[in-house]
């Protein structure tokens, strides 16, 4: 397998939560994985409290006109298993990241040593994200667009705006619960550095990231391992990623807008026919181009009692099968040739076919999450039909627990 196919197959292996995968088969060696050591205060700053082996970084506002909320340095602290409202995966501690009326790109990072060119690492860490006008812990509530992802510096470097970072992909907010996100590529030198990141896009009263249960596995995946995975894979039927719009805030510059979406700004401007930054204005709707798309296979012939289901981002195999009232042995028997560890975007599993309503439409209760192209892809009708048949637009939000007629 050639280094252009590794490269394709590791985008397609996304930030989604697995329940089990080769990774068992290596050790974890990552220094205080689950931040149980002693926090110490970096730069003599008692708001930067951080656990031992790791290192906080954020970047700062640029130019002098932003404003006093944007990309602060956020407050980095210890959660314990005595605080009321603090979450933890895994042991007595996790690390808090949080920010008051206020923005921030920032993260934690780690740097390894001794490690075999070219070898294959997975790294994931586990995040909570609470965002909230509100002061109510259990439940986020018109929160600050948080995204989280997690990097790999494959040659060991620092900077977090270093081009040779491979992420996960940002795809959508997901909030109020326990998700890991995870990234695979190789190294390329002798050093590698790893880097949780969370991404606050507007200034909401509390926003609170809690990271804990971090994995980095070294030589987890040869050729014979991807070469399964591809296989795995199974059929991805849909060629182009959902469209994803985003419209440009007040005080909001491109380079910001690249840097959320890990995308450069040369290919927004192409994507948007513009010839300059300066010709984006707030309110403008910037098309998000997907980096690279996942390639098409085409759906098989599948009993008439049985329908198909397309992966999304968050979804779990557990998840389905609850979603569909099968327990995880019958849809893990419908999807014999499918490695459950190693759900991908854009994937399809066969499940139960939903009986039809008795009249020519249905309902669908949005999920957090769900986008109209997710929800289009998984009724077969386009983005139009689906929008027209709710009186919205193509780029409008959802909200969890909208109602949409599927037409």
């Amino acid at each position: 397998m050639n280094r252009a196919v590794y490269s394709g197959l590791v985008l397609l292996i996304l930030s989604l939560p697995v329940a089990t995968g080769v990774r068992a088969q290596a050790d974890n060696v990552l220094n205080n994985p689950g931040f149980e050591e002693d926090f110490q205060e970096q730069d003599d700053n008692p708001l930067l409290k951080v656990a031992e082996g790791w290192t906080s970084w954020y970047r700062a506002a640029e130019g002098d006109n932003a404003a006093a909320w944007e990309l602060v340095q956020p407050e980095y602290g210890p959660a314990r298993d005595v605080d009321e409202h603090a979450h933890i995966r895994e042991g007595e501690t996790s690390q808090v990241i949080r920010s008051f009326y206020a923005t921030f790109d920032a993260g934690l990072l780690q740097e390894i040593a001794d490690v075999e060119v070219n070898s294959w690492l997975r790294f994931s860490a586990n995040a909570w994200v609470w965002s909230s006008v509100l002061d109510d812990p259990e439940q986020s509530e018109d929160d600050g667009d948080v995204f989280v992802q997690v990097g790999i510096d494959p040659d060991g470097g620092t900077d977090p705006d270093s081009e040779e970072i491979v992420w996960s992909e940002i795809s959508y907010e997901l909030y109020d619960g326990w998700r890991e996100y995870a990234v695979v590529t190789q190294a390329t030198g002798e050093e590698v550095s790893v880097f949780v990141r969370a991404l606050v896009g507007q200034p909401v009263r509390n926003t609170h990231v809690w990271i804990d249960e971090t994995q980095l596995f070294l030589d987890v995946f040869d050729e014979e391992v991807v070469e399964a995975l591809a296989v795995a894979i199974g059929p991805t039927p849909f060629p182009t990623a959902v469209p994803v719009y985003h419209i440009v805030g007040e005080g909001e510059s491109l380079e910001a807008i690249a840097r959320r979406y890990s995308i450069s700004v040369d290919a927004i401007l192409k994507a948007n026919n513009l010839v300059s930054a300066s010709l984006v204005h707030p309110g403008s709707q910037l098309y998000i181009p997907a980096r690279e798309a996942p390639v098409a296979t085409p759906l098989p012939e599948i009993e008439a009692n049985a329908a198909w289901y397309v992966i999304r981002a968050g979804d779990t195999f557990a998840g389905i099968a609850e979603l569909y009232g099968v327990d995880v042995a019958e849809l893990a028997a419908l999807n014999q040739d499918v490695n459950t560890s190693f759900l991908v975007v854009g994937q399809a599993l066969v499940v139960p076919a939903v009986p039809s309503p008795p009249t020519s439409m249905q309902s669908y209760t949005v999920r957090r999450g769900d986008t109209l192209g997710d929800i289009a892809l998984r009724f077969n009708i386009s983005v139009e039909e689906l929008a027209s048949a709710n009186d919205i637009t193509v780029t409008s939000n959802l909200e969890a627990g909208q109602i949409l007629v599927i037409p």
